[in-house]
């Protein structure tokens, strides 16, 4: 089979070390089944990885965390299963899914929504799961509560979106310098363009007369915390997922006068199987047509041979749109 090499961590974005090998297909155990990939998007975490920037990375290694495919050796009930799946250990710990086949373990299959593409079930996996662990999980979203998403029309951030606005709650999405949320909602979102706004607490504040949000959708981390932590209500939760400082100041008095919630979430520590669960969940809603696929632009679909353009891409963010690994589409 056709697959992704890495050997070593690569010296910078601009000199990736990865080999396109052909290597031997790969053999299971009675606790595993071989997936036929149809499609695998391309994750910040996998290129991330090339680099030697992710935990518990082992080498030599395939990349690619998400996956959509069929399930073609396994046992019998599941030949023929079109699956989507995802995880902390997929590309990490053990071979990922930018390849035309990859080995998971039968307790982590999880059927695809029927209403969803290969390509587009391929491609949801990391987003998603970071979103439901965050929104659901971390801090119980209900209906009537309000929810400000920081980098809204980022992946997590428009999975997020997604899924408060599908329960009910208010949502009001901040963006650096948009006066648009470009995703899909089941409510009418409203709009803060930061470039528009300099004082984002004022404008939070006034929208929520002075109470500030249940919860706070943080997926930028330091440049939106002393905000997100000035603007919650009592009770309020505070999500987590990323930063680009490392070190913030809080407010203790504040933070426990107010009965607020820090809440991290990191999909790394979730293997292929545990995420397997996380799917089951959010899979309904995709069925139900509450949630929606991101589009998927044919550009932006890439055969294994041009695996190069699409890490490139997503390194240099050149595309809000998902880059797609298709091992299918002939070089």
């Amino acid at each position: 089979m056709i697959a992704v090499s890495v050997k070593e961590k690569s010296k910078s974005s601009d000199t990736l070390e990865y080999e396109l090998i052909e290597a031997e297909m790969p053999k299971i155990s009675k606790k595993e089944c071989l997936i036929k990939i149809q499609a695998s998007g391309v994750n910040p975490s996998d290129v991330k990885a090339l680099l030697g920037k992710m935990p518990n990375l082992t080498w030599p290694r395939t990349p690619g965390r998400d996956y959509s495919g069929i399930v073609v050796e396994g046992p019998s009930r599941l030949i023929g299963s079109e699956v989507w799946g995802t995880g902390g250990d997929l590309g990490m710990s053990r071979d990922g899914a930018h390849a035309e086949f990859c080995v998971v373990d039968i307790a982590g299959i999880s059927e695809k929504p029927k209403s969803l593409s290969m390509v587009e079930a391929g491609s949801l996996g990391v987003s998603w799961t970071c979103a439901w662990l965050g929104m659901v999980e971390g801090a119980n979203v209900k209906k009537g509560e309000t929810v400000v998403i920081f980098g809204a029309n980022g992946k997590v951030g428009e999975a997020s979106i997604q899924i408060a606005s599908a329960v009910g709650a208010r949502v009001i999405a901040v963006e650096r310098d948009n006066d648009n949320y470009l995703g899909h909602a089941s409510e009418v979102i409203e709009v803060i363009n930061c470039a528009k706004e300099p004082d984002i607490l004022s404008v939070l504040m006034d929208k929520t007369n002075g109470k500030g949000a249940d919860i706070i959708m943080n997926t930028v981390g330091s440049p939106y915390f002393e905000v997100g932590c000035n603007s919650m209500a009592k009770n309020g939760r505070h999500i987590i997922i990323s930063t680009i400082i490392e070190e913030n100041i809080i407010n203790l008095r504040t933070f426990y006068r107010g009965n607020f919630k820090m809440i991290g979430i990191s999909n790394m520590d979730h293997n292929h199987v545990v995420s397997s669960k996380l799917l089951e969940s959010i899979k309904s809603g995709f069925d139900n047509g509450a949630y929606k696929p991101f589009p998927i632009i044919t550009e932006n679909t890439y055969s294994l041979d041009k695996i190069e353009l699409a890490y490139k891409s997503v390194l240099k963010n050149l595309s809000r749109d998902r880059i797609v690994i298709n091992p299918e589409i002939n070089p």
